[in-house]
């Protein structure tokens, strides 16, 4: 999860357990070969401090390790779930709706927490997904309620199989969510602040692993919470009429426009 001043991202990455632990033997091999000691953290490869602060202006070495640990995300074919709320947005909404919501936190929580879930639906009933977040302290213990609350009111809760909190050191997968949060938050605040830069290419990788279309990828403007305000039936509906039944589709058809447009992804279903 990633806390700015615009969005908060909160990613997934869907695998096998198997082939994770292929990924974790890759992964670690590739860090260690470039002289790392800690876990890779995406903030400070980018600004180039910390364990990186010896390779700032250093863009092949850079270059080579980044794309290397793309070429690993990729190679996996995991399958990318993830939920951006744009917290100028969610602060648009009444103080009543902003409470029924909880927190952004916990409304990207509990959009890719049910994204994997649906991950079993056409598997074998005894295959479960064992999901493991990054530890958060402000949201510690309300985090595993919420996931439980979840397992056992969704409708495709019985494929949730474990909870689980850890650190990008000790689950290193952990790191390449770590990853896709940095890249999906950027490219929205650049939507916002700086509209006509291209596609950041990390972001494109990943896209491009995509094998479901939207809404496994959510952003959740000010008419996407209203439809969810709408659909939940809030007690609280002020400003629902400014969406209509079809907000559903049309929140998929932006997202796929915005995929289209800013990366050439395109996703062969119908809307």
């Amino acid at each position: 999860m990633i806390r700015r001043w615009t969005m908060q991202a909160w990613p997934a990455l869907w695998l096998p357990l198997g082939e994770w632990e292929i990924f974790a033997e890759r992964w670690n091999d590739t860090l260690q070969k470039a002289g790392l000691t800690g876990p890779f953290h995406m903030k400070d490869f980018a600004h180039s401090v910390n364990q990186f602060e010896q390779w700032k202006g250093k863009e092949e070495r850079r270059k080579a390790l980044f794309g290397r640990l793309m070429q690993i995300i990729r190679e996996t074919n995991a399958g990318p779930i993830g939920a951006i709320v744009s917290l100028r947005d969610f602060h648009g909404l009444t103080d009543q709706q902003q409470k029924d919501f909880l927190d952004p936190y916990y409304l990207a929580f509990q959009t890719c927490t049910r994204g994997a879930a649906l991950e079993t639906l056409f598997r074998p009933p005894e295959e479960k997904v064992a999901m493991v977040y990054a530890y958060q302290t402000e949201f510690s213990g309300r985090a595993e309620r919420l996931w439980y609350r979840i397992k056992n009111t969704y409708d495709f809760g019985y494929g949730m199989g474990s909870y689980a909190a850890s650190t990008p050191a000790e689950v290193v997968q952990l790191q390449a969510a770590d990853v896709f949060a940095y890249e999906l938050s950027k490219e929205f605040e650049n939507r916002i602040k700086r509209p006509t830069n291209k596609m950041r290419w990390g972001l494109q990788q990943i896209l491009r692993m995509v094998k479901i279309p939207p809404p496994r990828i959510i952003m959740y403007d000010r008419k996407e919470l209203l439809r969810r305000v709408k659909e939940s039936n809030f007690p609280d509906q002020t400003y629902t009429e400014e969406v209509d039944n079809a907000q559903e589709k049309s929140a998929m058809e932006q997202m796929k426009k915005w995929a289209e447009e800013r990366d050439g992804v395109t996703w062969d279903f119908e809307l």
